[in-house]
């Protein structure tokens, strides 16, 4: 397996998707408090960053390649504008838990989702039959 796609996989491995979560909202809660804004930027970004660092270099992703979560990774979520868009999603979460806005924190979320879940909402065209 290829860096590359090492990078791709290793974004549903369940402990990578957990830390995810966890360190998103714990980030968004410690915003919405008035934490300490660098304290903050280390739960936003260190976890992740060491997990998905440890899967990439230490753990088999096979499994999670040959998964239908892993299809539907590689056919709807291997463009860099998808990791964007995310990261994009993150920041109007974090935003909306700094100025303690809970829709706009909520709307941070709905893109994240969109994001995860456009392949099940826009279907991209399958090659044309032959008729």
């Amino acid at each position: 397996m290829t860096l590359e796609e090492k990078k791709i996989y290793q974004q549903i491995h369940p402990v990578k998707l957990l830390t995810d979560v966890i360190t998103g909202f714990g980030s968004v809660y410690l915003l919405w408090l008035h934490y300490n804004l660098i304290a903050v930027v280390c739960v936003a970004f260190i976890p992740s960053t060491v997990v998905s660092m440890v899967l990439i270099t230490k753990t088999d992703l096979e499994r999670y390649k040959d998964s239908a979560l892993g299809t539907y990774l590689r056919r709807h979520m291997t463009s860099k504008s998808s990791d964007w868009i995310r990261f994009a999603g993150f920041v109007v979460m974090l935003t909306g838990g700094w100025i303690n806005k809970i829709w706009l924190a909520a709307a941070g979320l709905v893109i994240i989702l969109f994001v995860w879940m456009k392949g099940l909402v826009v279907r991209k065209p399958g090659p044309k039959k032959a008729g």
